[in-house]
């Protein structure tokens, strides 16, 4: 990252751990630092890669300094309980640890089985590391729930496990790969048939532990899988649910039983919903009726972005009070290259409702899609300083090609070439060959078909983002209706007035611009011809008091009422009402 952390681009996680799976050398440990760390990993070439500092790079190194010791504490609680299987769920940068581990309790057990699941095992990766790794009995693809159970039988009746769906093992492993095939376990069906989570173990284990004092443990709850929009139109960057897309969602009556008994169980956890989206069927049901029990939780969910302000306010009475919103970007074009099924303009209104309702988006943009045009950036550029009165991205990178993905699986057809392993995953498998690493990797690095600058035109749009988020909370604009008057207060760094009062004519219009809306719509609420209406919103658009975008206009103003500005911005304003 540009602040000198490691981002997922240099696996650091994965490698921190690489050595207990595979010796290295202290050349080897050089290489790794010079040119992933030191040099810069890119997903592309090095014009967008930043070093990891050397004061980050000490406490790596000083981090694996520890993994003997740790691993030895963990596996001599395995060995205390002399499991007849193991299993472990390997997601992100988990699977060098959990090969680490595995690879102990194999060496201290023999007899016990060792059964490694998770979206690192998905499709080729599972089969892949069984096939690299012998102390590895079987790896699961897809969901486990159904199949986990009858593993547990065979095993306790010392039966094998060949012929379980999705389940690899060191028999089948070959002619999966010589047919190019790779069968998936049964996805749940029935959500409300799942058991309910039980984290008695977890709590008496952060009880015990020296972090009680300081952090807020989480709860993450599930509530559905797979994506419903991904079922429709699979955004191109997205690699989740690489076998599971179907969506599938719990009743009513099992979301607000579970929630209820967690929040009993353990009063004051933030609870984390894990889905990938939400389910709209439960503004009808379980958002309603949220609002309505007096449940002591904040819930977190990821969302699409193209909420309306009435189920935004029905979050907030919910207690939903982060939710992470597939925004992206401002840009139409770059959106549909993305198949985000969404507007600019409806991703600057959700922002605008979340600040007014109280709802934290915690949101990302992403740039670089092949066939995307630079003058959309240097538009967006123009664009970002009047939104420095909304909440600023908390993450700006460049785009990522994720195994599963659309961007992965049609790869030339979508403006990509020369697909392969991440370079870091040469220094975290050493030794292993090209064919292996490509099944294995869930990272990919890539060029353009058609090459070009991303970023060169990319860098005013990032320096504005920059510049957002640094704005904090003295940066706002917001409206009082007074007197058939609305009075617009302009704290952002841009403002050309602090001060504009609308009446008449443009007044109506910009309230009723509140939401996206084209001229031909507020033509006809207002009696109005589509000229007159441009005549009374063009000058507001000039001061960049609303923005336009396709023929339709947004208010940019968040109203007093439901919001109210914090003490920084109260200063400001009594400063200049004075």
């Amino acid at each position: 990252a540009s602040d000198g952390r490691p981002s997922i681009r240099e696996l650091a996680g994965e490698w921190i751990f690489s050595r207990a799976v595979f010796p290295a050398t202290a050349a080897d440990d050089r290489r790794y630092l010079d040119e992933v760390l030191r040099g810069g990993a890119a997903w592309t070439d090095r014009s967008g890669a930043h070093p990891v500092s050397e004061a980050v790079i000490a406490r790596l190194l000083a981090a694996r300094e520890e993994v003997d010791a740790f691993l030895d504490e963990c596996l001599e609680e395995v060995v205390a309980a002399r499991p007849k299987l193991v299993g472990f769920t390997s997601i992100f940068q988990q699977h060098l640890a959990s090969l680490a581990l595995a690879r102990r309790v194999k060496e201290a057990l023999p007899d016990t089985v060792v059964v490694l699941g998770g979206a690192n095992c998905e499709d080729a990766m599972g089969a892949e590391t069984v096939r690299q790794f012998p102390f590895v009995d079987a790896a699961v693809s897809g969901e486990a729930d159904l199949v986990f159970p009858e593993m547990v039988v065979r095993v306790l009746a010392g039966r094998d496990l060949r012929g379980l769906p999705g389940v690899r093992t060191r028999e089948g492993v070959a002619g999966e790969f010589q047919a190019g095939r790779f069968n998936t376990a049964p996805m749940v069906q029935d959500m409300d048939g799942l058991p309910y989570p039980d984290f008695g173990d977890y709590f008496a284990q952060f009880a015990a532990s020296r972090f009680r004092r300081d952090w807020q443990p989480s709860i993450f709850f599930e509530s559905s899988r797979g994506c419903w929009w991904g079922e429709k139109m699979h955004c191109t960057f997205c690699g989740l649910n690489g076998t599971t897309m179907a969506f599938r969602s719990k009743s009513a009556a099992r979301v607000l039983s579970e929630l209820g008994d967690l929040t009993a169980a353990h009063p004051g956890c933030d609870v984390q919903v894990v889905d990938n989206i939400l389910d709209m069927a439960y503004f009808k049901d379980v958002v309603p009726e949220l609002a309505r029990r007096p449940l002591d939780l904040d819930l977190f969910y990821e969302t699409k972005s193209n909420l309306r302000k009435d189920q935004v306010r029905q979050l907030r009475q919910a207690r939903v009070r982060t939710i992470q919103p597939g925004i992206e970007s401002f840009s139409d074009s770059v959106l549909r290259l993305m198949r985000k099924g969404v507007s600019g303009l409806q991703n600057v209104q959700l922002l605008k409702w979340c600040k007014e309702l109280g709802v934290h988006p915690a949101w990302n943009v992403l740039w670089g899609f092949p066939g995307e045009d630079p003058a959309e950036y240097a538009r967006m550029a123009e664009l970002v300083p009047l939104l420095t009165h909304l909440p600023p991205p908390v993450g700006c990178t460049d785009l990522r090609l994720d195994r599963f993905s659309p961007n992965f699986v049609a790869a030339e057809a979508l403006g990509f070439t020369d697909v392969r392993p991440l370079a870091p995953y040469r220094h975290i498998y050493r030794g292993l060959g090209e064919e292996a690493l490509r099944n294995l990797a869930y990272y990919f690095s890539f060029r353009y078909r058609e090459p070009r600058d991303v970023a060169a035109y990319v860098s005013p749009f990032v320096r504005a983002l920059r510049a957002w988020q640094k704005a904090g909370p003295g940066s706002d604009f917001f409206s009082v209706d007074v007197a058939e008057r609305l009075v617009l207060w302009d704290l952002r760094p841009k403002a050309k007035e602090p001060l504009t009062t609308i009446a008449g004519p443009a007044r109506a219009l910009y309230q009723a611009c509140d939401a996206a809306t084209d001229l031909r719509t507020l033509a006809d609420a207002h009696a109005m011809a589509s000229g007159e209406v441009e005549e009374n919103l063009g000058p507001l658009v000039e001061r960049g008091l609303m923005i336009r975008q396709g023929g339709r206009h947004l208010a940019l103003a968040v109203p007093l009422g439901d919001y109210a500005p914090g003490q920084a911005v109260v200063q400001r304003f009594e400063a200049l009402a004075a």
